[in-house]
């Protein structure tokens, strides 16, 4: 399919700012050669690791106040349960990996030079749960300082439930025996518990179900849903009054010489009048 320079220019926004590794000339050109769907589908997923900076709801476990670490970690996790709270940005706290491991080609996992979850967090993608650093001390590099414990956490685009502290043992895959460590066991334990809480007795249940590629496919349905809205609306951009009908109620409205663009926000998918400072979203994420 041929695509709109609107539509280029989209995919090429979003190449620009996903962490591609290795970051050469190979692998962009691999990128600028996919599909958009094959692009969302890739920067969406990186920016899913990222959590949006927005106010939200705190909900705290009780197995994050009964742990043996709070007394040294309370601070930490209450700082940043302050951050959340306020709607501040929280970019710093995640993992280093979430801010550089974006993408790598996928004929480098099936070549073997690098394991299929290098540029995936395999616990958000499985579990749901996202983690984050606890001392609040930013560095020149942008991150936080990294600390050996972390707080996980279910996070939806009005709540933020903290779940359980762990320390970097939580990460190390089973062994050969598939015995785990105990602190990826009790992750384990943890997320079965929340997630089948209310549950009759023997309930059959799937969560957080994943591709094989090992993207979460609630993941690769947003991005179908984003494709299809934008191969739908794209052609008719220049048609101010269809555009404006998009809107509800209250909105301003775009000009009539509006030069629309496509923006994702986060995981909000919109459209932006760069000129008059106006952007409409068309889609929510869920985050």
């Amino acid at each position: 399919m041929v695509e709109s320079k609107s539509i280029k220019k989209f995919k090429s926004g979003m190449i620009k700012e996903l962490p591609f590794f290795p970051n050469d000339r190979a692998t962009l050109n691999e990128l600028e050669g996919q599909h958009l769907n094959d692009v969302l589908i890739h920067y969406l997923h990186w920016k899913t690791r990222i959590v949006p900076a927005r106010p939200r709801k705190i909900i705290i476990a009780p197995e994050v106040t009964s742990d043996k670490r709070w007394s040294n970690l309370k601070s930490g996790v209450y700082d940043l349960l302050e951050k959340v709270r306020n709607g501040e940005d929280i970019y710093p706290y995640h993992s280093l990996r979430a801010h550089k491991k974006g993408y790598t080609p996928v004929q480098r996992i099936q070549n073997g030079e690098v394991d299929s979850w290098e540029d995936k967090d395999q616990v958000l993608n499985t579990k749901g749960f996202h983690h984050f650093h606890l001392n609040m001390n930013v560095q020149n590099t942008g991150l936080s300082v990294r600390t050996d414990d972390v707080l996980f956490a279910f996070v939806s685009r009005d709540y933020f439930h903290a779940i359980g502290v762990f320390n970097h043992e939580v990460f190390e895959q089973a062994d050969i025996n598939g015995i785990m460590t105990p602190e990826r066991q009790r992750m384990w334990d943890l997320h079965e518990q929340h997630i089948t809480r209310g549950m009759p007795p023997g309930t059959v249940y799937i969560s957080n179900p994943i591709t094989l590629s090992g993207h979460p496919t609630g993941l690769i349905h947003m991005c179908n849903l984003y494709t299809r809205i934008i191969r739908e609306i794209d052609p008719k951009l220049d048609d101010s009054s269809f555009v404006n009908s998009l809107q509800s109620k209250g909105k301003p409205t775009f000009p009539n010489n509006s030069k629309l663009e496509w923006k994702l926000d986060n995981l909000d998918l919109g459209l932006l009048d760069k000129k008059n400072s106006i952007y409409l979203i068309i889609h929510k994420g869920h985050m």
